[in-house]
């Protein structure tokens, strides 16, 4: 599709409302000379997929230059034109469509009588200034579509983006943090990302790599909580062969050196024991390592971004945590909120995680019902993001049916948020509660009267009963 194609809805209404004032008969054509829309003569031309336009055309577009040709049967703009000798027009004028510096279409007038060629003769100059400003007003619209076109691949870039590494959300703590996460993802900066177990630290720190200038390179994780005390430093610097009983004959390079040119994620960096804080230290300050048993100081160029559940402030103080390297790591902090305080969050991840199972797992569950959905919202997630995702991969798992109800939900969920609903109300608030609840799962399956008269039976109360506490209750 050309990129005049694109626009021909708003070209076709200009060309008509020209063309009665100037009495002539226009047409546009794009670079590969289809005709985009034409009026009176040029209309004879199939609107869609449209047959190739005059030689003369071509030459304009080639020449960038307007032109005027008077005898077409002598022209020699016209000498290669196929339909030369049989050809109707009188006289016809060119004007070509530029677009930031590259002519991407032709405005053409004609004549086919020999008044409205004279009309065209004696009134090119005008005409051509009516072009010409048909051509901005062309140009200004394809700007705007494509910058519109170019914005929204921008914001599906951003979305997927996000999505890919779960970072999503529309609740005021999340989008803050998305918008700071672009902000600094460039930066060679260390970040010290801190939040809750379960929030999504490490999904952040691949998301700050993804959109760095060092996403070419590689991101290496190391859980510091994860390696023994007697192992992190070889994990982390490397070690010389024979340097200490059970080294490799060659040695072995450690994560700095591996994650070069990259992005190094300390996961778990409060669990460093003292020794390796001091060598991680003289790292940031130098950006050189030197492995175990090596003399050599090898250089590292690499964006550090270390992650920790724990309080290093308070490590800071009791002193079990070196203070100047806390300051070194925290160049730029980022506190990732709990689910709890990002409510807005809890549904749209949900359906994400839900639509992910339902890929991997060759499942078609629509959704929760409401009941089920007011569960999630009031949940406090304990385990955050992460705890979320297992609910969901557990339920998509267990349920047979196409909706996910508040009795598919694990125990422990419904038996929460009851304790969290009956605080603070009365007995008759929540005996209502659980009235309203019995109605609700009695009744939502039914689909006309006799399915309601049938469940008002098993209830033990009259139709009108059931009838009035459904209106009660909004049911």
């Amino acid at each position: 599709m050309s990129r005049l194609s694109q626009i021909e809805s708003f070209i076709k209404p200009c060309v008509d409302v020209i063309s009665t004032f100037v009495h002539t008969q226009i047409t546009v054509v794009d670079e590969e000379l289809n005709r985009i829309c034409g009026t009176n003569f040029y209309k004879e031309v199939p609107e869609k997929f449209r047959r190739k336009s005059s030689v003369f055309f071509q030459k304009v577009l080639i020449s960038g230059y307007p032109k005027l040709v008077t005898q077409v049967r002598e022209d020699p703009y016209c000498e290669e034109c196929k339909s030369r000798e049989i050809c109707t027009i009188h006289a016809e004028l060119g004007y070509p469509i530029d677009y930031q510096g590259e002519i991407i279409g032709v405005i053409g007038i004609a004549a086919t009588e020999t008044e409205e060629a004279n009309y065209l003769i004696e009134n090119q100059e005008r005409l051509i200034e009516f072009m010409k400003y048909l051509g901005i007003l062309i140009a200004n619209q394809l700007e705007s579509v494509e910058q519109t076109e170019k914005l929204e691949q921008q914001l599906s870039e951003v979305s997927q983006a996000t999505a890919r590494y779960h970072i999503m959300g529309s609740s005021p703590k999340m989008k803050e943090m998305i918008k700071m996460g672009y902000t600094v993802a460039n930066s060679d900066s260390t970040v010290l990302l801190t939040g809750e177990s379960g929030t999504g630290k490490e999904e952040f720190a691949k998301f700050l790599h993804a959109n760095s200038k060092r996403n070419k390179g590689p991101m290496i994780a190391v859980n510091c909580g994860a390696i023994p005390d007697n192992l992190i430093e070889s994990e982390l610097f490397g070690y010389e062969g024979g340097s200490f009983t059970g080294a490799k004959k060659g040695g072995a390079i450690g994560k700095f050196e591996l994650a070069d040119k990259g992005t190094l994620f300390l996961d778990e960096v409060g669990e460093l024991p003292l020794m390796a804080q001091t060598k991680l230290l003289r790292v940031l300050q130098e950006r050189k390592i030197e492995r175990i048993g090596g003399t050599k100081e090898i250089p590292v160029n690499i964006r550090i971004v270390a992650a920790t559940n724990k309080n290093l402030r308070e490590m800071v103080k009791n002193r079990a945590f070196r203070e100047d390297l806390y300051y070194r790591l925290s160049v730029i902090p980022m506190e990732i909120p709990p689910l709890r305080e990002r409510g807005e969050d809890i549904k749209e991840l949900a359906y994400y995680f839900l639509r992910d199972y339902n890929k991997i797992l060759h499942k078609n569950i629509h959704g929760f019902d409401r009941q089920a959905e007011e569960v999630l919202n009031t949940y406090e997630w304990p385990g955050n993001v992460r705890e979320l995702k297992n609910v969901v991969e557990f339920l998509v798992n267990m349920v047979q049916g196409d909706l996910i109800t508040v009795g598919d939900l694990p125990q422990y969920m419904v038996w929460a948020e009851s304790i969290t609903e009956r605080k603070g109300k009365t007995l008759n608030q929540m005996l209502q509660n659980y009235e309203k609840s019995i109605l609700e799962s009695y009744i939502k399956d039914t689909k006309n009267r006799e399915e309601k008269m049938e469940a008002a039976k098993k209830l033990g109360i009259s139709q009108a009963t059931l009838y009035r506490k459904l209106s009660q209750y909004d049911l």
